[in-house]
């Protein structure tokens, strides 16, 4: 992903070193800002609500402070918005009923001993997914 003010990509950092750019949230989408462009960047980036750094990061529908560790949920791009759904039409008569809907799934339990990543991948996946 390239700097979002100048374009340039990032490149790997030196074995044994950080990299030197930055992520940051802007209009609820993450970013990654060069070294040259961080101090004018820095107006841009969105501050968390609690602690008011810039320490921002987004993973799946949410924004979490990595400073103060807050997490909050991103607001809903207004493009990506669903289309509201069609409105249903009674069955024909000579259509076989439909079969029944299928049991409301519980929601996949994190592994034993398992990642917290995979937790919260579970947890983002019953979220959105809900019971389908």
């Amino acid at each position: 992903m390239p700097c979002y003010r100048c374009g340039t990509r990032q490149a790997d950092p030196e074995p044994g070193k950080s990299s030197p750019w930055r992520r940051g949230v802007i209009s609820e989408h993450q970013v990654l800002v060069c070294p040259a462009c961080q101090p004018a960047a820095l107006a841009d980036l969105m501050r968390c609500v609690r602690c008011g750094s810039a320490y921002l990061i987004r993973r799946l529908d949410q924004v979490e402070c990595l400073d103060c560790r807050l997490i909050r949920d991103a607001a809903p791009d207004p493009v990506a918005t669903p289309a509201p759904p069609a409105p249903l039409a009674p069955p024909a008569p000579s259509t076989p009923p439909a079969p029944p809907t299928p049991p409301a799934r519980e929601p996949p339990a994190a592994p034993v001993g398992g990642s917290a990543l995979a937790a919260e991948v579970a947890r983002a996946l019953e979220r959105v997914l809900g019971g389908r």
